[in-house]
């Protein structure tokens, strides 16, 4: 059986990316939809970045964060 991510794995994923970018941010949650998209599309977002200014950087490293973590468990 497959382990499901949780919203702790792309937490702790985008910090450390953020952090080998050089970025000042740090997530503390995200938010988690209540069900599964069956679109396969990412159930999650980081509306804790919606004001950033570095939008193409933060863009980018959520954009690779839901393609490894498209669905995943709230957890916290």
């Amino acid at each position: 059986m497959v382990a499901i991510p949780t919203s702790r794995d792309v937490v702790e994923y985008l910090n450390a990316r953020f952090k080998a970018r050089g970025l000042p941010y740090r997530l503390e949650h995200i938010a988690v939809l209540p069900y599964v998209n069956p679109m396969w599309l990412a159930n999650w977002d980081a509306p804790q970045l919606a004001d950033a200014p570095e939008r193409e950087a933060i863009e980018e490293e959520l954009r690779e964060a839901r393609w490894r973590f498209p669905q995943v468990l709230d957890e916290w």
